[in-house]
């Protein structure tokens, strides 16, 4: 298991903040929302704007990290 601590800014990150934290493209951004493999917060209204949980998106990626390194 890692011993270290993520200082996340805030919890949730519209798809423009996650495309400017990340380098990825918009398009690309939306397909992995649809395919799943990016994590949004539950919506309320289908209109509205998706929110992408930052929260779980860092979970997945130290699993995937310990599941790596052991």
């Amino acid at each position: 298991m890692f011993q270290f601590q993520i200082a996340i800014p805030t919890p949730f990150v519209t798809v423009e903040q996650y495309c400017s934290l990340t380098g990825m493209p918009k398009g690309t951004v939306i397909d992995y929302i649809r395919k799943g493999k990016i994590i949004i917060k539950k919506k309320d209204l289908p209109r509205e704007k998706p929110l992408i949980n930052m929260i779980a998106m860092h979970q997945i990626a130290i699993k995937e990290a310990e599941q790596r390194v052991g």
